[in-house]
């Protein structure tokens, strides 16, 4: 989907062709619970202010959504102009919106009690500017040297513009939170910040990217997705030659590929192991990545990584067949005996997931309550849900503020 220009005449053109239902079906399909029909009503009438005002009371990190939510599987699926042509362009509006106008949330009475948050990426950002807002005071204690998590670390700059994260931590109500970087927090520091503070919410995110049921030989040029990305975005790897093989199909996926061509790689192959139809990225991140030249192998699945003698990779893939799962929507693959080939690369890239640090949390967390059960830790975003969408870890912040304010009235 081609942007709107941002330009207040086609903000306008695009806000009129809101039905602004009664039912608003687009709302319900934000999980920051934005009152969409509400915004775009205000850029009707080029009331851009308080149309950001409607977007950010209900998603304090509203710019960097607006620039990176999969709004085609969320609130413009919705969107009932999807029976009429096409759905209103809701998050290019929100971007417009979140770009064009100041905004300072409004901020309860003091409370006297404080929180800490760990991890300020978008579920900790979330919850810590609830809490914020409910008066507390908030100490987020974040490992890295700068707020957004992934945002700022691994997505690449052609997807995301830096100031667009910087706008939304200014607008945080930051008077109220103390950021503490380079601070990671170890299970014991967390016991300690448990008798400190009156609430606690870890949303430490994933730490470590998984490569696992692939043999790889040592000394193979073989990289995690998400450490691959921080190195190109820092500028640690500042150039990339010959092929880089992505194995995956999220977006993790695309942002890897389209990095590896933009850093100078030849040739950008990704593989994924099931059909296009079952790949979890969204189709404005694949057409572009496609529209860029790269090349796509779908049913395949890499068994080993071998080194050659130039130092590069051999990879042995084995095609897969796609079979149905009793009981479930999405189906299965399994291997196909005998169809082994290898493809040479110089750099391959897994982006098949994260997964958290298990020992950071003692105890389950509640799925409805994310509380851990006798405790006043709270759980969430991509630590609890294995990784999900910015927005959901923002409606996960907000959902434990709203549980932590109440521990603490």
């Amino acid at each position: 989907m081609t942007e709107i220009k941002q330009t207040m005449a086609d903000v306008q053109a695009e806000a009129k062709r809101c039905l602004y239902c009664v039912d608003a079906p687009c709302q319900k399909g934000c999980p920051a619970g934005v009152d969409v029909a509400q915004f775009i009503r205000h850029l009707r009438y080029a009331d851009v202010k308080s149309a950001k005002r409607v977007i950010k009371t209900a998603n304090p990190l509203g710019g960097i959504c607006g620039t990176l939510c999969p709004s085609e599987n969320l609130c413009q699926k919705n969107c009932t102009m999807n029976y009429c042509g096409a759905p209103i362009r809701i998050r290019d509006l929100q971007k417009f919106a979140c770009a064009n106008a100041a905004y300072a949330p409004d901020l309860a009475p003091a409370s006297g009690k404080k929180a800490a948050v760990v991890g300020a990426g978008p579920a900790g950002l979330g919850c810590a500017a609830m809490l914020a807002r409910l008066g507390h005071e908030v100490d987020v204690f974040e490992k890295d040297a700068a707020a957004a998590g992934v945002v700022a670390r691994e997505i690449p700059a052609q997807r995301i513009d830096a100031s667009v994260v910087e706008n939304d931590l200014a607008e945080l109500a930051c008077g109220r939170i103390r950021f503490h970087y380079n601070t990671p927090v170890t299970a014991q520091k967390l016991e300690e910040l448990k008798q400190e503070y009156a609430a606690v919410f870890v949303g430490a995110g994933l730490a470590q990217d998984r490569m696992s049921g692939v043999d790889i030989a040592e000394g193979a040029p073989v990289a995690g997705c998400s450490q691959y990305l921080a190195d190109l975005k820092s500028g640690k790897t500042k150039a990339v030659s010959g092929t880089v093989l992505v194995v995956g199909g999220g977006d993790s996926a695309i942002d890897a590929v389209c990095a590896s061509l933009e850093a100078g790689a030849e040739k950008a192959v990704l593989a994924y192991r099931r059909s296009r139809a079952e790949m979890p990225a969204c189709d404005e991140e694949f057409f572009a990545a496609a529209g860029k030249g790269v090349e796509l192998m779908y049913m395949v699945s890499p068994v080993a990584v071998a080194k050659t003698a130039d130092g590069g990779a051999a990879v042995t893939f084995v095609r897969n067949r796609l079979v149905e799962k009793p009981g479930e929507a999405r189906r299965g693959f399994e291997a196909v005996p005998g169809s082994e080939f290898t493809l040479n690369a110089a750099q391959v890239v897994f982006a098949i997931g994260k997964k958290a640090d298990a020992a950071l949390v003692a105890g389950t967390p509640d799925r409805d309550t994310l509380r851990v059960a006798g405790t006043n830790c709270f759980v969430g975003g991509d630590w609890l849900n294995g990784g999900a969408t910015v927005v959901e870890a923002v409606a996960e912040g907000k959902r434990a503020a709203a549980a932590m304010d109440a521990l603490m009235k």
